[in-house]
């Protein structure tokens, strides 16, 4: 198995690969074939320079095909080459990775556990980047710390409560909440009523955002619980405020309000019909349908 990237398992073939350019930075052709060393991760040198196996594949780029020893170390192997143009000589030292057998199935694809792929249109980005200074704005997430560098300058860091990330996926969590209760919507960030992407404010941008903000609340809550306890020093006791019973307190009046007003907003919108049928009122008296053909001052 040979792999054109670099990284590689041990016992398999890596295609090494350099472009060689001159002094204006178009790719030539070397004097001769390039010499390619080749030193593991124990600084052992396991192929001595040589051009042998060097093939020109293109103008001014050389590949080496190099098979790993099975008993080759883990960790970031040396392809050293050197090379002639013009009569100057010229050297180089890229790098690759060898994995054990056991770092083959990290290779292979997506595994549990890794970061979630997550894609937006320009559009959705927008919209997102209008709720985030929505969401910052109202958490005050934006703070800075005073702090002097070594030039003894005062200067103010940036310190955010929460990050761009946790932000994003908490309006992520809202939007999907607003799309679920109580009936099915597929409202999305690149809509105008909800962010207000093409100018303004969007329609359902402050309940989006107080979902998010009680997302924020409810995951700093635990955080300050665990901050929460006396601090004695020579004497000195310090008892720091409970910010987790004001932040519960917050949490518990916000969510039954933010609850009654999303169900109210979203009552008032109601979702395109998927299709044209007729209706029939399943009953064994005739009456009803009688009383419906009333109601609707219709004959038949």
């Amino acid at each position: 198995m040979a792999t054109t990237s670099r990284q590689v398992i041990v016992g398999s073939t890596i295609v090494l690969e350099i472009d060689i350019r001159d002094a204006m930075g178009n790719r030539a052709d070397a004097d001769s074939l390039p010499e390619v060393a080749i030193i593991d991760s124990e600084d052992a040198v396991l192929r001595a320079r040589s051009s042998t196996n060097v093939t020109r594949i293109d103008e001014g780029r050389y590949r080496l095909a190099y098979l790993v020893p099975g008993s080759g170390h883990a960790g970031i192997w040396i392809d050293h080459w050197y090379a002639t143009l013009n009569g100057f000589e010229t050297e180089a030292s890229l790098n690759f990775i060898v994995l054990t057998n056991s770092a083959e199935i990290e290779m292979a694809g997506d595994q549990i556990g890794d970061d979630a792929r997550v894609t937006y249109t320009e559009e959705e980005i927008i919209g997102l980047n209008k709720l985030l200074a929505m969401l910052k704005a109202r958490l005050k997430n934006d703070t800075y710390v005073e702090s002097i560098d070594e030039h003894g300058v005062t200067q103010f860091v940036h310190c955010p409560i929460f990050t761009d990330t946790e932000l994003t996926w908490f309006l992520n969590c809202s939007l999907s909440e607003f799309n679920q209760t109580p009936h099915f919507t597929d409202f999305m960030f690149s809509d105008n009523v909800i962010s207000g992407r093409d100018g303004g404010i969007g329609r359902y941008s402050h309940i989006l955002v107080e979902g998010a903000a009680i997302l924020a609340v409810a995951a700093q809550m635990l955080i300050e619980a665990g901050k929460e306890f006396v601090i004695t020093d020579n004497g000195i006791s310090m008892n720091p405020p409970p910010l987790s019973t004001t932040l519960n307190n917050q949490l518990s009046t916000f969510v039954a309000n933010h609850m009654e007003k999303l169900k109210a907003i979203k009552c008032s919108i109601k979702p395109q019909p998927l299709g044209i049928g007729s209706f029939r009122v399943l009953a064994i008296s005739p009456n009803y349908l009688r009383l419906r053909h009333l109601r609707e001052r219709r004959i038949v």
